[in-house]
């Protein structure tokens, strides 16, 4: 099978007529026939039948032609992607952090070329730091808990990843501004014992320095598992839910309707990026932790 027999039988299934989809492919009516045949031979089914009117598909054809699109769709994308050279290319994963999303905002509105492929992605730990393994990411921003600092300077190690790190904070408890404990000046376990504790979950890798919150929930009895900031934010606006982060969120994004306290804890968080040694970090790539940097820093 091949992706030209995808596209003939798209444009058949389209116009449901031979003759008007080999004008329409600028080929001989009989070469779409053969073609057509061909693959039906190929994959043991019936994609069309014929009628007075024209020609229909089968319930097979039916299914085919979905598989069919999504091939020719990938194809037309690969074949976009490589047919010219892409003046600026990043690609960035992240933890659930709303400060890297602003920093990328400000990143896009000082790029002066029209042309660029730029991709930010937010997920699990253990992802972000698999995608810059492999490559798939050119960098990979992350906190890493102090008490888990040495164990994961060796795990990334081992994987040929280099943390720089750019900042420490201490953690702080988010919830909304109309919360019970919005004018504490620190808050401490025991404050917290009554209401819904959110966290990102970390799918099947959910070992303590994997989660970007506090590992320490043995005081809590409500425990909610999300896994986009979409929904965190409406949960932490709409109830007396909270999480625990970095303390570090832009207000020109939730407009100060999501406050944060202190919390009282010895650890805290160390905020850096990933790259991976084996690569050679592009000039691209080198822009953004600039701007990470001074960012984070003027914090």
């Amino acid at each position: 099978m091949t992706i030209q027999q995808c596209k003939y039988a798209l444009t058949v299934a389209n116009t449901g007529s031979f003759n008007e989809a080999a004008k329409q492919l600028f080929i001989a009516q009989s070469s779409l026939s053969v073609s057509i045949k061909s693959l039906e031979q190929e994959l043991d089914i019936k994609i069309f039948e014929r009628s007075g009117n024209g020609v229909y598909l089968t319930d097979e054809g039916a299914e085919f032609v979905k598989y069919a699109a999504q091939i020719c769709e990938n194809s037309d994308f690969v074949t976009e992607r490589y047919k010219k050279e892409i003046s600026k290319k990043l690609y960035i994963a992240t933890q659930h952090y709303d400060f890297i999303a602003d920093i990328f905002g400000n990143f896009l509105n000082s790029i002066q070329s029209t042309n660029y492929r730029f991709s930010i992605r937010e997920i699990e730990t253990y992802n972000v730091i698999r995608d810059v393994e492999t490559a798939n990411s050119d960098i990979g921003i992350i906190a890493i808990k102090d008490g888990d600092f040495d164990v994961m300077k060796r795990y990334l190690s081992k994987k040929n990843l280099r943390f720089t790190p750019i900042l420490e904070v201490k953690p702080h408890v988010f919830f909304r501004k109309q919360h019970p404990l919005s004018n504490s000046e620190k808050i401490s376990t025991s404050d917290l014992k009554e209401y819904p504790y959110v966290s990102y979950e970390q799918g099947e890798h959910s070992s303590s320095f994997f989660t970007e919150e506090l590992a320490d929930i043995s005081y809590i009895d409500k425990h909610i598992e999300i896994s986009d900031r979409a929904t965190l934010m409406n949960l932490l606006m709409l109830t007396d839910a909270y999480t625990i982060g970095t303390g570090i969120m832009p207000s020109a994004l939730n407009k100060d309707d999501i406050i944060s306290v202190p919390f009282e804890s010895g650890e805290f968080y160390i905020i850096g990026y990933l790259l991976n040694e084996e690569r050679k970090v592009s000039a691209i790539t080198n822009e953004f932790i600039q701007l990470i940097e001074k960012t984070l820093k003027n914090l």
